[in-house]
């Protein structure tokens, strides 16, 4: 049976069997495909009604979401009877209404026995806010009372309509789900019958045509091989049949080879086409280096010796010729002929001057049989836009550094107001808390954070124009870390109260210094932390720091992981580009520009290390800082400059208290309200530390744990008043014993017991340093051009008893100090008018009376490497406008006087 299907298809066109086997598998398809659109649409419809029942639901729980509103400010306005809940309710009512005439449109019965219900709870609950406000407090009770009825009654109706719609809009998606399984269920069936039916029909139709094919094939041999008698397949009416007869004339006939040949000819004449066409000159060379072949773009490139480039041509010939029409000696004709020969055929490619000012790029390429391909392509229009990208790129770098230059300006005349706006608000907060004006003190710290906050935006746009610039400078110093996590812990704690968090810093009791920028590493940790305890509350945030590996190639980690809120893969995948949070409604609730952890990274990454984070929505995030010991580098300049050393480029010198305790926490309580006061603090955790910090560092005075470990506070009191350097200096016994007699015979100033009362603390180091401290009757000149930051510095240093005069630029200041008496100290400005301060300070130091008063910059300018330079050995303290400036002008000042400063208020104010 098979064999006679087989005869009955070779009676039909192999086009034809392809045809049939195409039909029917085209019906099976066609027929699924109309089965699946039917099942389609009637799942559309289904989803149709499931979307229409969802968005219905949404437009309830808006309302219930606007009515729930309305409740609270309602019950809050009955409270507090402030125009603020009576807004919000307005505003809640107004949601109300719009979302019920919503519903209205599909549920009118259900949204106006809601509505009826909500307006009897709004007009009841009105009525009780009027008898709360003519103090009818027990009808405002029983009216309230009976609006919560009525709400109540309206919050059922809205919850019975949302689980009538929810269960609705799942209805519909389970009907939409089963449509769907139905549908493929049977397009499977209909798809497995249709593979096996048209794969039968496959193989009977390609066996149909492989025999016959197969003899042809048989017979074209035959045909090749020059046998003389061929066996042809059986005659038959479908294309072999005809391929049978064609077979039998070219057996017959010899003049298909001459046709052949013809054939090879005309793809000769194809290939020297596609040569002529090819955009760049074309010349092939034979293995003698003869020349075989070019296309007309190489004979234009080389017109001069256009007419002497025929085939036989030797290459070394063709290029005397070309020397001779570029002007060569011949010696220099020589020797480019030798070494163009030298470079022939080698890979990679060159350039040459060719004739009329053009460039070519020359490849050279040998085939397998020794022949030489060379390709020459017209450089001389991309040589210009190279040159013409060079020029503009030159451009841009002079426009990015007028860009640098003038944010460096903007920021001078944006910092210089603020350094008033900031001074000032401390300054009125002092005389505030001194006239016992309370009442003002909370207004005046708002305006301090207000300036404070524009600070920090205006430094960290600066830093960002540095980044983008490439002018990121790094000041390597060894920086003691524990310290420096400390001060960050100091500054922190505040805001992590204010959102009921736990702050923990976990890390080895002594950690060591590392070697990097101080100010960039401090700017990266007190942002981290202050972002984690911004978005945590009532959790924790941890601050761990360790260090990996030893020697020269350790690396410091440090961790901050928190509790909070947490981000999702594609919140981190923008959270560190500048500008961005993790997306708007995070602005919206915490605030911020977006630069602080796009700058960090950045700092991070020009300190040789990097900054990472993982984190899981709901759960917290954790950053981690790694930085290698003594490895950083400017992402642009790579110029690294030693740390400020000395007085030269730091704030003055305040009153250093060194603070003696095994505790740490105890340290840090005594240090923070020494620093508030205006003391700097220097640590100590063991006895035989703090005789060894005392004789490196000298401090002012002490304060002195009894009950330590190894060497307790008895033995570092008798060996501080048996050493003649240090026994001047005042000690305060701070312990939880009481031995005063024995204190007091050991040579103690003043005894506390734990826990210490700190105003009495203070009143003690105050007393002991009051006589090293005063600079009634010094004299200062204030170098400022800016009037209010002139009159703050004025009243500053008036606060401390010292006589002033101010001038508006250097010249006036020169003018000044040679027709008055020398002052003791000079703060000076460097943007001025007629005379910067560079220029002033510069004169000074070459006048012999003058160069010996000590000199302290306060500036709003960023200054630079080489500003620094300048500066160096020329003023003895550098202070930034902004911040805290009032506070280390205060410093400055007494220690320019040889005494130990004291803040004129408290740092926190």
């Amino acid at each position: 049976m098979a064999l006679q299907f087989d005869r009955f298809l070779r009676q039909t066109s192999i086009a034809a069997r392809l045809i049939v086997l195409s039909v029917v598998l085209l019906l099976a398809m066609s027929g699924t495909s109309l089965y699946l659109l039917l099942t389609l649409e009637r799942a559309s419809a289904t989803t149709a009604e499931a979307q229409r029942a969802a968005a219905l639901l949404d437009t309830v729980n808006q309302v219930h979401v606007a009515f729930n509103d309305l409740r609270y400010w309602r019950a809050d306005l009955a409270v507090s009877l402030l125009t603020l809940a009576e807004t919000k309710g307005n505003d809640a009512r107004a949601r109300f209404d719009a979302g019920i005439a919503a519903l209205k449109a599909e549920r009118p019965e259900e949204a106006d026995a809601i509505r009826d219900g909500v307006v009897r709870f709004d007009e009841t609950a009105m009525q009780a806010v009027e008898a709360y406000t003519d103090e009818q407090r027990v009808v405002g009770n029983a009216l309230f009372a009976e609006a919560r009825t009525h709400g109540l009654s309206a919050n059922q109706a809205l919850t019975e309509l949302e689980a009538d719609l929810q269960n609705q809009a799942s209805l519909a998606r389970t009907e939409v789900l089963t449509e769907f399984v139905g549908g493929a269920q049977v397009s499977l069936t209909v798809t497995a019958v249709t593979v096996v039916v048209g794969g039968l029909l496959t193989l009977l139709i390609l066996s149909s045509i492989l025999g016959p094919l197969n003899r042809v094939v048989a017979a074209i041999g035959e045909i090749t091989s020059g046998a003389p008698d061929v066996t042809l397949p059986e005659p038959s009416r479908d294309e072999f049949g005809r391929m049978r007869d064609a077979l039998k004339l070219l057996a017959d006939s010899m003049h298909e080879r001459a046709a052949l040949a013809r054939e090879a000819e005309r793809q000769r004449h194809t290939l020297l086409d596609a040569i002529e066409s090819i955009n760049q000159g074309f010349a092939l060379f034979d293995a003698d280096d003869r020349l075989q072949l070019t296309n007309s773009n190489y004979r234009a490139l080389q017109a001069p010796i256009a007419d002497s480039l025929e085939p036989g041509v030797p290459f070394a010939e063709i290029l005397r010729k070309a020397a001779s029409f570029r002007g060569k000696t011949a010696a220099e004709t020589e020797a480019w002929i030798a070494e163009r020969l030298a470079r022939r055929g080698k890979p990679g490619s060159h350039v040459e001057a060719f004739g009329e000012g053009r460039w070519v790029q020359i490849q050279e390429r040998r085939t397998r049989e020794g022949s030489l391909v060379a390709v020459f392509t017209d450089v001389t229009d991309m040589l210009q836009r190279q040159s013409d990208l060079e020029a503009a790129r030159e451009a841009a770098v002079q426009a990015t550094q007028v860009k640098s230059e003038f944010l460096a300006n903007m920021s001078h005349e944006l910092r210089t107001p603020l350094n008033a706006i900031i001074g000032y608000s401390q300054l009125l907060q002092q005389d505030a808390e001194d006239a016992g004006q309370t009442d003002a003190i909370a207004d005046l710290k708002k305006i301090e954070g207000a300036g404070q906050h524009l600070l920090k935006i205006i430094n960290d746009i600066l830093d960002l124009s540095k980044i983008e610039a490439g002018r990121m400078e790094v000041y390597l110093e060894p920086v003691d870390v524990g310290g420096l996590i400390r001060d960050v812990e100091m500054l922190v704690r505040p805001l992590a109260a204010k959102n009921r968090n736990a702050f923990v810093i976990d890390m080895p009791e002594r950690m060591g210094t590392i070697e990097t920028d101080h100010t960039k590493l401090k700017q990266i940790v007190l942002n981290l932390v202050s972002n984690a305890t911004k978005f945590t509350q009532d959790g924790t945030v941890t601050l761990k720091a360790a260090w990996n590996g030893t020697g020269a190639g350790r690396t410091l980690t440090l961790s901050i992981s928190d509790t909070g809120i947490g981000m999702t893969e594609e919140q981190i995948s923008r959270l560190f580009q500048a500008f961005s949070q993790a997306d708007s409604s995070t602005t919206r609730r915490f605030g911020g520009t977006g630069l602080g952890l796009a700058i960090s990274r950045s700092f991070a990454r020009t300190l040789g290390g990097d900054l990472t984070v993982s984190s899981r929505p709901g759960e917290g995030s954790c950053f981690v800082l790694m930085l290698q010991d003594g490895v950083a580098a400017s992402a642009a300049t790579e110029t690294m400059s030693p740390g400020p050393q000395g007085p030269a480029i730091t704030a003055a010198h305040a009153g250093l208290v060194m603070v003696v305790d095994d505790d740490p926490h105890t340290r840090h309580i005594i240090g923070s309200h020494l620093v508030r006061e205006g003391y700097s603090p220097l640590y100590a955790g063991s006895g035989q530390e703090a005789l060894d910090l005392a004789r490196q560092q000298k401090p002012d005075a002490i304060t002195l744990d009894i009950m330590m470990p190894h060497v307790d506070g008895w033995a570092v009191l008798m060996a501080l008043k048996a050493d003649p350097e240090l026994a001047d200096i005042p000690v305060v016994i701070i312990s939880i014993t009481d031995e005063r007699s024995l204190a007091f015979t050991l040579g103690a100033a003043a005894m506390l017991t734990k826990p210490f009362d700190r105003l009495e603390l203070i009143e003690v180091l105050d007393r002991e340093l009051a006589e090293s401290r005063t600079v009634d009757g010094r004299s200062v000149l204030i170098v400022e051009d800016d009037a209010a930051t002139r009159a703050m510095m004025t009243r500053i240093a008036e606060r401390l008893g010292m006589s002033v005069s101010a001038v508006v630029n250097g010249r006036n200041g020169l003018e000044w100090l040679g027709a008055n008496p020398r002052p003791d100290a000079i703060l000076l400005d460097l943007a001025m008018p007629e005379m910067d301060g560079f220029e002033f300070l510069e004169r000074l130091r070459d006048h012999p009376t003058w160069q010996s008063i000590p000199v302290i910059v306060v500036t709003a300018r960023d200054l630079t490497a080489g500003d620094r330079d300048r500066l160096d050995g020329n003023a003895q303290g550098v202070i930034a406008k902004g911040g805290t400036a009032n506070l280390e002008i205060a410093r400055a000042i007494q220690s320019l006087a040889g005494r130990p400063a004291v803040s004129p208020e408290p740092e926190g104010s």
